[in-house]
């Protein structure tokens, strides 16, 4: 039985977690007025890895202290929070966690993001043999069994986070 991708891309939308900690901003959402450039101020958001050094360029050393003052850190944590935020990110998009059962045609492989920057739904000869209403049931289950967990992996990659963080805080002294 053929199932519409409208239908599966529905059941998909439906059964992933809709915050978007962590999400870049993206043009579709963001505000532009008078053909300016939007400005979003998330804590530690800015340059990640192309963050200034100290020989780099005086007016970037400049908003970069500036950033950091309206924080209320020095620049040097606001450099470990631009490092620490980076690296949960990488993790987050590196991991993959699985979910729904093989032997019932339905799989799904996903990062930890959310909304999912990679998401993959295998459906095998076994899953369309289910039809339309019985394939729903297991892309829906196999969703939920995978942003279980990916919800684990992100709360693992907070944890691992906030260890760098302290780690790298004792380095500071």
């Amino acid at each position: 039985m053929k199932t519409s991708a409208v239908s599966i891309a529905l059941a998909a939308l439906a059964c992933v977690p809709s915050s978007v900690a962590f999400a870049p901003l993206t043009s579709s959402t963001s505000r532009q007025s008078s053909g300016a450039s939007p400005i979003q101020r998330n804590m530690f958001s800015g340059a990640g890895e192309a963050a200034p050094k100290e020989d780099g360029d005086p007016e970037e050393q400049k908003q970069m202290e500036d950033m950091a003052a309206a924080m209320g850190m020095s620049v040097q944590e606001y450099q470990l929070g631009i490092g620490a935020r980076t690296r949960m990110e990488k993790s987050l998009d590196d991991l993959r966690v699985s979910g729904g059962d093989a032997a019932r045609g339905v799989t799904v492989e996903r990062d930890a993001n959310t909304p999912a920057k990679h998401l993959v739904i295998n459906v095998t000869e076994e899953g369309k043999a289910l039809g339309k209403a019985g394939l729903e049931k297991e892309l829906i289950a196999a969703l939920k069994d995978s942003g279980a967990e990916a919800s684990k992996g992100r709360g693992q990659a907070q944890q691992d986070m906030m260890a760098y963080i302290g780690e790298e805080m004792k380095k500071m002294g």
